[in-house]
């Protein structure tokens, strides 16, 4: 139950941050989740059924209700499932004969996403192997590169 509701809340947090600071929302969801992944590594040695089970909860929910589309299109940032399952059927009304003018665009994309999403996951569990108690230092790191891509952006850079 407490997972749940962690999730219920990050959910909650980054709906209501989307309706209150729409063109901020991105910039602040990123940053978010690079704060509580930061306090999650420090708590983790402590407190790790709370920090690790809580906290993820919440930066997952944040993380899957802040970017819940891509190209206009719903899919899941945090597991590729559905994302696959997406990829299957884009495949199959493309060679059935769909009527968009780019076919196979859609399957691309989400076939892209599990791709990336299997080199992540394989790269994080070598990595978790590896560095343990620093492991959560790359998605931080790598969540500093978007917030600082998505920064440039609005800057027009």
């Amino acid at each position: 139950m407490p997972a749940l509701l962690a999730f219920v809340i990050g959910v909650i947090t980054a709906s209501w941050l989307r309706k209150s600071a729409p063109q901020k929302a991105p910039e602040i969801s990123v940053l978010t989740e690079i704060v509580f992944l930061f306090v999650i590594a420090i708590l983790h040695n402590r407190l790790p059924q709370v920090a690790g089970t809580l906290g993820l909860s919440f930066v997952a929910a944040f993380q899957t209700a802040s970017f819940p589309k891509v190209e206009g299109w719903s899919y899941s940032s945090v597991m590729a499932t559905s994302n696959f399952r997406y990829t299957i059927e884009g495949l199959f009304a493309a060679f059935a004969g769909s009527s968009e003018a780019r076919p196979f665009r859609r399957p691309h994309v989400f076939g892209a996403m599990c791709v990336a999403f299997g080199v992540g996951a394989a790269i994080g569990a070598v990595i978790t192997e590896v560095t343990r108690a620093y492991s959560l230092a790359v998605p931080v790191t790598l969540l500093v590169i978007v917030l600082s891509l998505c920064e440039m952006n609005l800057d027009g850079h």
